[in-house]
């Protein structure tokens, strides 16, 4: 969807996509596509989750509380801190609320084992034996702060740094150049 979301939007936008969602499922469940009802289709899909709903405004987020009602799916709205704030100013909308939760920054030793157990997904390796290496893992965990989503992104630059300079081996150079290409606020 765009920056902007009027409730028509998103009726048309979600419900479309509500629809097609729907008889996918239903027809990988085995249901015949002239089986299948639109009504049945749009009720198929269990669960929407919207991200940075922070940037929708009330009625749009009335209008998708309306849709979860009228089609029974189950709604996750994420957002920036303070969402869940804004919301309680509204009674209908905040009543649905079932819980709130606020994803912390990692700890240095959950990073660490997300570094080692999950960084070859993004075609980074450390080497616990090279002390450039230990640098390197050292320089992103200080620079995401335990930040999951930015250690991704940086994870993504410094492939791309590491692929146009044919390197192979991850150094804290490598690292900062890689900050050095992405918004991330002030240094550390």
């Amino acid at each position: 969807m765009s920056v902007s979301n009027t409730p028509k939007t998103i009726d048309a936008v979600l419900g479309l996509n509500l629809i097609k969602l729907g008889y996918a499922r239903l027809t990988v469940a085995g249901g015949s596509q002239d089986e299948i009802t639109h009504d049945a289709a749009r009720i198929a899909c269990p669960l929407v989750i919207v991200d940075e709903a922070d940037r929708l405004t009330i009625k749009s987020l009335e209008h998708l509380r309306d849709m979860a009602d009228r089609h029974g799916f189950g709604l996750i709205l994420m957002g920036m801190p303070g969402l869940e704030k804004r919301l309680a100013r509204y009674a209908q909308l905040y009543s649905r609320i079932g819980f709130v939760h606020e994803f912390k920054p990692l700890t240095e030793t959950e990073m660490r084992l997300l570094l080692a157990t999950h960084a070859g997904d993004f075609g980074i390796s450390f080497d616990p034996a090279q002390l450039d290496a230990i640098e390197a893992q050292a320089a992103v965990i200080r620079i995401t702060r335990g930040n999951f989503r930015l250690m991704e992104r940086l994870f993504a630059q410094m492939r791309r740094i590491m692929t146009l300079n044919r390197v192979e081996e991850v150094t804290a150079d490598i690292v900062q150049a890689a900050r050095d290409c992405l918004v991330i606020g002030p240094g550390n």
